[in-house]
């Protein structure tokens, strides 16, 4: 039976970057890897969370009384947060309740089904007009699978084109039956390299490339994203390595994505470290030489994700 309710981070209207057309993305929380150059570490954790942003925060203390694990300490001009106490997990959004300024904010809701998907029908017209749709993404979309499969099958019984952006770093079983109400799949290749792929996400690479490559054969429709992390998976080597993996399974598409900072402040409001501050983003020229390299094997794709045509 599928599972009726799930935790989702952001449902985002209006997507230009998640398949073609204009797509009203779900972005899950949880993922089973866990990227270093990540800029969305508050989908990484499968619970709700509290985030504090310091910048709005006055020191009231008001947050320190209404907190029952005395997770949070501090008064006037200091504020400690011991996240491991947080019960947030549990449903505990007292603090975040009791804050004036915003401060303190929660990280994620448990919605059904059908809550997502009425939301996802608002922009029904914009999906006729432009070759869009709905996307699931997060996060990874197949730690929630029988959630992500029952919404994606309302989607489908409700003519709305999908696409799911994933690892798909999971069990055959479960990707498979995601596939069976998936028109698109935008699917993240952080490494070639095994070894190198785990160094930075946690998690070996065997198990994606095998079931990238059962998806191909079933003959689903593949856009390959790649980001570009300088220093990690942007030699050519590594980038030809990909090109050669892509022409054997058939697939033709690929989006190459520039690392960026501008997630870095999340790291801050979630208590946790940030590792890729000192990593400088990729120029506009080093981008369009990937991509030439990545045509002169016959492929397709993009700079960023964006314009992307139905196929």
């Amino acid at each position: 039976m599928a599972a009726s309710t799930g935790v989702v981070a952001e449902i985002q209207h209006y997507c230009i970057q998640d398949g073609p057309g204009t797509r009203t993305t779900v972005f899950l929380k949880g993922c089973p890897l866990n990227c270093s150059w990540c800029h969305n570490p508050e989908m990484i954790g499968p619970k709700i969370e509290i985030w504090y942003d310091e910048r709005k925060c006055t020191s009231c203390g008001l947050c320190i009384e209404a907190c029952p694990a005395d997770a949070i300490r501090g008064f006037l001009d200091t504020r400690d947060i011991l996240w491991d106490l947080c019960t947030a997990g549990d449903g505990c959004v007292k603090c975040v309740e009791a804050c004036p300024t915003k401060a303190m904010g929660v990280v994620g809701k448990l919605l059904d089904v059908d809550t997502v998907v009425d939301e996802i029908l608002v922009d029904k017209a914009f999906y006729r007009r432009s070759g869009g749709g709905a996307c699931i993404s997060g996060g990874e979309p197949l730690m929630q699978a029988e959630f992500s499969t029952a919404v994606l099958k309302e989607c489908q019984d409700r003519l709305v084109n999908t696409a799911v952006e994933t690892s798909c770093f999971a069990k055959w079983e479960k990707v498979e039956e995601l596939a069976k109400y998936t028109d698109l799949f935008l699917i993240d290749l952080k490494h070639m390299d095994s070894d190198k792929h785990q160094e930075s996400t946690g998690v070996p690479n065997t198990l994606i490339r095998q079931n990238v490559s059962k998806l191909a054969e079933m003959g689903k429709k593949i856009r390959i994203r790649l980001p570009i992390i300088p220093g990690y998976n942007d030699d050519e080597s590594n980038l030809r390595k990909t090109a050669v993996f892509m022409v054997d399974n058939n697939i033709k598409y690929i989006d190459l994505l520039a690392f960026h900072t501008i997630g870095e402040y999340k790291y801050t409001k979630l208590g946790k470290d940030y590792s890729c501050a000192d990593i400088e983003p990729p120029t506009d020229e080093e981008m369009l030489a990937h991509r030439t390299l990545f045509d002169s094997y016959g492929l397709e794709g993009t700079i960023g994700g964006t314009d992307i045509q139905p196929f």
